[in-house]
Parts: C-alpha cells; structure tokens; sequence
C-alpha cells in the first residue's frame, strides 16, 4: 500500500494507492476521491478497509491483491497453499497445483499399462545433460514433491547411464 503525494493548485494532495506485494503483481487499486486525511495512517486505515477481497499483513506491512490474498492467509493459517505449475496448464488453460501434477507423474512412471515395451534409447552424454536439468529442478522445487520426483528420475538417470557430473 503507499500514499502518493502529487501537487495540485500549489498544495499537496494525497492520493491512497493499494498496490500487491507480490513480486511481478501489477494490480492496484486507488479508491475514489478522498478528503485530505489528518494522517497518513488514517488514509492507509481507510484504504485497506474499502478494498474488498484484499489482505493486509500487519507485522510486514504489507497489502495483497484478492488473487494472492488466499495464498497469504493460507500461509498465515498454517495451511499450505497451492503452488501452481509454471507451463503445464488444464484443458481450460488454468495451472495445476504442483503437487497434484507430481502425483500424477509418478502414477504415469508405475502404469504398466502406459509403457509400451520399448526402451527409448538416449546416448550417455543425453542422459547426464537430462540428469542435471533434473537436478537444477529439484533445487528449485526443493522440499516440494515435484523436486523430490526430480531428485529421485535424475538418480535413476545417473545410475542406468554410468555417469555422475
């Protein structure tokens, strides 16, 4: 949330802007014209108040948007809020939540009936370039099922080729 000042008439005039905290969030909203607040604390009061949907965390002092809003007070709650896939999406375009996704790779890995009975052939240098890709994943997806899965194929990956590094 911020308090922009901007001069009209030769006076400054406050103008209350709610802004996401949220890295790379765009969404503000600015509330209808106000009068001149006694303070700032006062504006920031009122505009948290009058935005309806959004979150406010007090010790950071921060302000989220109603689309990150869940994902905060999940947190807040203790309850783990889900974290969407960066490129794979539903049949109506939305992300899947990660965990769920990795859950279903994993069946995918133990469906007898998916493999089709042949190997697929990879040279050594393909299957230790895939293994460290699998790795900078799990170190991104760290602590999470979908870097765990990572970690877990990348080993299997290393073992079967002969390689390590």
């Amino acid at each position: 949330m911020s308090v922009h000042l901007s001069q009209a008439g030769g006076g400054a005039l406050r103008r209350v802007v709610l802004s996401c905290d949220v890295a790379g969030c765009s969404i503000q909203v600015e509330p209808a014209a106000i009068e001149a607040w006694r303070s700032d604390t006062d504006a920031r009061s009122w505009a948290r108040d009058h935005a309806a949907g959004w979150a406010a965390d007090p010790i950071r002092q921060t302000d989220y948007c109603p689309e990150h809003a869940l994902s905060v007070t999940a947190l807040a709650n203790g309850v783990a809020a889900p974290r969407p896939t960066a490129t794979v999406r539903d049949r109506a375009g939305n992300p899947l939540n990660r965990d769920e996704y990795a859950e279903r790779l994993r069946e995918r890995l133990a469906d007898k009936g998916f493999q089709s009975g042949h190997d697929v052939v990879v040279t050594a240098a393909q299957a230790t370039v895939t293994a460290r890709l699998l790795d900078e994943l799990a170190g991104v997806y760290r602590d999470e099922s979908l870097g765990l899965l990572a970690r877990e194929l990348a080993a299997l990956l290393d073992t079967r080729s002969g390689h390590r590094g």
